[in-house]
């Protein structure tokens, strides 16, 4: 099955000759290449947010241990510092642009607070919530903000009630709720209450506000869901609050899967996301609500919508997706149809993966003429800040952070396609070495991306950690696919991963890596696999079925989908991928038949396995059950934990050890000599 409608002037099919002269050119000739010890040095951007006049830019910036807010003149990139340090997060502009409120972490009490400033007067203080702010909107007159914040329970009895939660739970997270404070100063007014939360958007990184004033400013949208339950999120739903009297209606007839409200500029619409056809697994949808009617403005929009942005005049959405190894920026028009935007080399930064846990939306802002600010990356260049008059603008970097990464010598990139199973064209990114040698064979490594609706790019790196420019730098050909249930190949192939989370997808990867041996300086012979997360889960599958990989590193794998399911963040929403529970009737055995742990006995390859102590997404006990049926089996095994409560690394001294063991791992198979 191949999709249609769309033609990528970026994705090319060249010949497997053209792929290799492609990777034997040198990023920037004589020049080191990259090393674990720069990704201190990589400056990650977040948050922009453009003045209604178009003439400054908000934005958030984040070194280690040291995040900022700045504001950029537009006219001359002119940097000036607004905070510094405690956590400060999303700027957002008064309606008349005369101040800018922020969120940022107060010294006392050491919650998430919210700040206003109007730049002459200096930042003030406008909240003293007991939990952390996540989240803020001025109304449409200026003089008052509307905020999220976290509402600890004043009691504890001592215990609390489980429930759909992961196993890291101390306690049962408190709800979400919405209150709303003068903008010049004044007493705070709660607004709603209850058990059930807002959606708890993240207040960094990317992500697509919860809640949205009415043009009248008498109404406030937001999303609700019943329960403050990770592995129940999915049941959110759009409500009205009465901003008088704080009585709540619920929108639409729909029972979940609905987030991120938006109003057009003159108030008559409403935006949201919505799940294609009400399915777990499916794309993002972006419906318009208008007098009554309801309707799908990407019905033939074959991406996976990251958010939306109202273009002034309300005909058009800005909004972006993954197609094939390249991130695109469109317009969708309200009347119908879409425009690509003309980015150049730049992938928008877009973060697709739609849940009221995982925060998703697309990096950019648009000011009342139409000019758009957005964070974007190159194949060689981290995340700086672009600038564009209008839609049909050119790009202009207004900001330089990461630019002495981007002269190292990095490995070139390439897009390859081929056939899976089924008849679905699919894509992978390729890395090549920099500075390639003619007539020299380089060992392949297969490197798995996680989520699983996620999809590996010709990006640097999403965030600030560059895995393929890291193991291309030691001389690897990076290969990396984009596995059925990955985003990048439209909904159809998202959806081919129900019922076929493991033998699929690995089916998938492995025709992949054929075109890739047959690369004239891809050593066949030598082959690793590794992946995180999702791309951990097929590593550890691919290893327990195939033994011709000289070497693998596994890191916070789901391993035992069994236990995913009873202790993970997501847990009993592993049915929608599975189609059961295992505690159903039959369910064990589904869930026992796709899990790489029923099969370790068979793994040959030596493992690195990675984890971290209260990763609350992947929980570690599967990782250490792996670890011993790989060790009692005689399997050459080594098992790392680092301390964190995070999925991952928790700050870059972590990224750089785990880096270092990664790489050494790999080398000592692939590359003995």
């Amino acid at each position: 099955m191949v999709r249609r409608g769309f033609t990528d002037i970026n994705v090319f099919n060249r010949s497997l000759a053209s792929l290799i002269l492609l990777g034997a050119l040198g990023s920037t000739a004589g020049a080191r290449t990259l090393d674990a010890g720069d990704i201190p040095a990589i400056v990650t951007l977040q948050q922009p947010a453009i003045s209604p006049d178009g003439s400054r830019i908000a934005i958030v910036v984040i070194r280690p241990e040291q995040p900022e807010l700045l504001l950029v003149n537009v006219r001359t990139a002119h940097q000036t510092v607004i905070a510094r340090g405690g956590d400060v997060a999303d700027p957002r502009w008064s309606p008349d642009g005369s101040a800018l409120a922020f969120l940022q972490r107060d010294r006392l009490g050491g919650h998430m607070q919210l700040f206003v400033t109007g730049f002459s007067r200096g930042s003030i203080q406008r909240t003293h919530a007991a939990g952390d702010v996540n989240d803020m909107a001025w109304n449409p007159t200026g003089d008052a903000i509307a905020f999220s914040a976290y509402t600890p329970p004043s009691f504890n009895p001592g215990y609390f009630e489980a429930g759909a939660n992961d196993y890291t739970a101390t306690a049962v997270t408190p709800p979400v709720h919405l209150s709303i404070v003068p903008a010049a100063g004044g007493p705070e007014r709660r607004l709603t209450f209850g058990t059930w939360t807002l959606a708890p958007t993240d207040s960094s990184g990317i992500f697509s506000p919860q809640f949205a004033w009415s043009h009248d400013g008498k109404h406030i949208i937001f999303t609700r869901i019943p329960t403050t339950f990770s592995g129940q999120d999915e049941y959110s739903t759009l409500w009205e609050a009465d901003v008088r009297t704080g009585k709540l209606i619920k929108l639409t007839r729909h029972s979940a899967l609905e987030l991120s409200p938006s109003f057009s500029p003159d108030g008559s619409t409403l935006l949201y996301s919505y799940a294609r056809d009400g399915n777990y697994l499916a794309f993002n949808s972006l419906r318009l609500r208008n007098n009554g009617n309801d309707r799908d403005l990407t019905a033939h929009f074959d991406l996976n919508a990251g958010g939306a942005i109202w273009m002034p005049g309300g005909r058009a959405l800005l909004t972006c997706g993954n197609l094939h190894t390249r991130t695109a920026a469109w317009l969708l028009f309200t009347a119908g149809g879409y425009k690509r935007l003309n980015l150049g080399p730049l992938n928008i930064l877009c973060d697709s993966y739609m849940s009221s846990t995982f925060d998703s939306g697309i990096a950019a802002t648009v000011s009342r003429s139409g000019a758009i600010a957005f964070l974007a990356t190159t194949a060689h260049h981290a995340r700086e800040l672009y600038y564009m008059a209008s839609a049909a603008g050119t790009p202009r970097a207004l900001t330089h952070f990461n630019d002495a990464i981007a002269r190292l010598q990095l490995g070139n990139t390439a897009q390859i396609h081929w056939t899976g199973r089924g008849g679905y064209t699919e894509y992978g990114a390729l890395t090549f070495p920099p500075g390639m040698i003619a007539g020299k064979k380089y060992p392949i490594l297969v490197n798995i991306h996680g989520g699983p609706g996620d999809s590996s790019l010709q990006n640097f790196a999403f965030e600030s950690w560059p895995r393929a420019q890291l193991f291309a730098a030691h001389g690897y050909i990076v290969y990396e696919p984009n596995y059925r249930g990955s985003d990048d190949a439209g909904n159809a192939f998202a959806l081919a991963i129900y019922r076929d989370t493991v033998s699929g997808p690995a089916d998938d990867i492995l025709r992949g890596l054929a075109v890739v041996a047959k690369l004239p300086q891809a050593d066949g012979t030598r082959v690793g696999v590794c992946g995180w997360s999702y791309g951990g889960l097929l590593t550890s599958w691919l290893i327990t079925q195939h033994h011709f990989w000289k070497a693998a590193v596994s890191g916070a794998a789901v391993n035992d989908e069994i236990e995913e399911y009873a202790l993970s963040t997501s847990n009993i929403q592993d049915r929608y991928y599975l189609g059961t529970s295992p505690f159903a009737p039959g369910g064990a055995s589904v869930y026992r038949t796709q899990s790489p742990i029923t099969y370790a006995a068979q793994v040959t390859t030596p493992t690195l396995l990675w984890a971290t102590t209260l990763d609350p997404v992947v929980p570690i006990p599967q990782m250490y059950s792996f670890y011993h049926a790989l060790q009692e089996h005689g399997t050459h095994v080594r098992f790392v934990v680092f301390p964190a409560p995070t999925h991952g690394p928790v700050d870059e001294k972590q990224t750089v050890l785990l880096t270092r063991l990664w790489l050494r791992w790999l080398d000592a198979y692939l590359r003995p000599s």
